[in-house]
């Protein structure tokens, strides 16, 4: 891994102030940006920046592992903009009220996009892309349809050039909406990284292992995931009972067929890391286990009826790793621990994860270890978009856990004699090369500032910061965290 000692922020963009409902990758993001270099915080850690359903509007659930939400697009910075004069509804400032933004913003691409010209070189350039190529293909479907690609005739389950230039005659304003969003989207997502690397500040994204079985991922390689005659899953991925969900979880998504990927050289895992890694400078890889060992569980049954299946990682990063730069990925590795998991981070220098909410002893007989004494390759958190926040965490601690807690931040070079700061600070002092909290956790946000709770469907991801003079008061203590420890390099 080439990250030198520093420090991060989770803050996904749509949690950003904007007024038009949702945090984009306008102005907002810039002023955060310049916030990370302010603090000498080197790593702005986002979510998946893919297309979201419609239903739970997750990040982790995407129609493509390549394209992107093109409701992060800041509207004031599309030139086409002023052509066109509408009313911005009145949005909330708290929350992400997702559906009728979607709508809003809909309704505004679709009056832009009828009117561009496809033959532009700017356009066809994009679309050289053969996997982007492919992806938009299938968004185009996917929109004319609106059912899933199962049900689509037989011409329309296969790719091919034919049905690329079929669908940009038959179905014109529509593949211009689809050309059009995903161009702008790239466009300013591009401008953006370069205006945070302009500074120092590198980009860390986000990657699940599985995709959507409605995906362009799966209509596009359909053979090398675990599907029936007719397209179907029997099993779908999902993980086993852990400290965020006692039942386990059922994600939906579909497994892969990892013989056949195997046979293709993993040349769709290549790509697709390929084309992730030239969004971001630093990529992490969501359930990074699964590689190894994964959870099937059978079609609409509970995840405890679950069964283990091996991964392909003695051949995966073999032969993946002669085209994909290994030192750009960080793993997520939390949950499920085996060796051959370790073996593969130690040998391709690929740092894993360590949680310090899941590393405090809720019970006396326990085999955790301070901080302090955590490993140098490795990412440390106060804790992730799936966690409580700190000061959450801190009310409902047990009686163990404070004790703990209490003795660990006794040791503190640099206390704050506030338990939230201290709890980061935590973080920080450990010899790990990358530091990261959220931005909740520095405003100190109690359980109502959430952003995930693993398990469940409604009520997630939609938390914004009302105004980003919010984080003036947390300057000086992040900018003396990185100093004292010296994460400013």
């Amino acid at each position: 891994m080439d990250i030198r000692k520093s420090s991060g922020l989770i803050m996904h963009p749509t949690s950003l102030p904007s007024k038009y409902g949702i945090g984009d990758l306008g102005e907002s993001s810039k002023l955060f940006i310049d916030y990370l270099h302010e603090t000498k915080t080197k790593i702005w850690q986002v979510l998946p920046l893919g297309p979201t359903d419609e239903v739970e509007y997750s990040p982790y659930s995407s129609s493509s592992s390549v394209l992107g939400n093109i409701n992060l697009i800041n509207l004031d910075n599309l030139k086409n903009m002023q052509e066109n004069i509408f009313e911005i509804p009145k949005f909330s400032n708290q929350i992400v009220d997702y559906k009728n933004v979607y709508e809003f913003k809909e309704k505004i691409f679709e009056d832009i996009s009828k009117n561009i010209n496809i033959n532009e070189k700017s356009y066809q350039n994009f679309l050289n892309n053969k996997v982007i190529r492919k992806h938009i293909t299938f968004l185009t479907l996917e929109k004319t349809k609106k059912e899933t690609w199962t049900n689509w005739s037989e011409q329309e389950q296969t790719y091919s050039d034919q049905l690329f230039e079929y669908l940009v005659n038959k179905h014109e304003l529509e593949f211009k909406f689809i050309l059009y969003t995903q161009y702008e989207f790239f466009q300013q997502w591009n401008e953006l990284k370069s205006y945070a690397n302009s500074l120092g500040i590198s980009i860390l994204g986000d990657i699940p292992i599985y995709v959507n079985h409605n995906s362009a991922d799966v209509w596009s390689n359909s053979s090398l995931f675990e599907l029936d005659e007719k397209g179907n899953m029997s099993f779908v991925s999902g993980a086993v009972p852990d400290d965020f969900t006692v039942e386990g979880q059922i994600w939906n998504t579909t497994l892969y067929n990892w013989e056949n990927n195997r046979s293709n050289d993993y040349q769709y895992w290549i790509n697709k890391l390929q084309n992730n890694l030239d969004k971001f400078d630093y990529l992490r890889i969501d359930h990074f286990v699964g590689f190894f060992q994964y959870w099937a569980i059978p079609i609409n049954e509970p995840a405890l009826n679950g069964e283990w299946r091996k991964g392909p990682w003695k051949t995966f990063f073999e032969i993946v790793s002669k085209h994909i730069s290994m030192s750009k990925l960080l793993a997520e590795d939390l949950g499920v621990v085996l060796s051959e998991t370790d073996q593969i981070l130690k040998e391709y220098n690929i740092p894993g994860m360590k949680v310090l909410q899941q590393r405090i002893p809720s019970l006396d007989k326990n085999d955790e270890i301070h901080p302090q004494e955590w490993g140098e390759g490795l990412i440390a958190y106060t804790g992730t978009h799936d966690s409580p926040t700190v000061q959450q965490w801190l009310d409902e601690a047990n009686e163990v856990q404070t004790r703990y807690f209490n003795n660990y931040k006794s040791t503190l070079d640099l206390s704050f004699k506030n338990d939230v700061w201290d709890f980061i600070s935590l973080v920080w002092e450990s010899p790990c090369i990358l530091s990261i909290t959220t931005v909740q956790d520095l405003l100190e946000l109690d359980k109502k500032a959430r952003f995930n709770i693993p398990g469940t469907q409604k009520g997630n991801w939609t938390w914004r910061l009302d105004n980003l003079k919010e984080l003036e008061k947390t300057i000086e203590n992040l900018k003396s965290l990185n100093e004292k420890n010296s994460r400013i390099i």
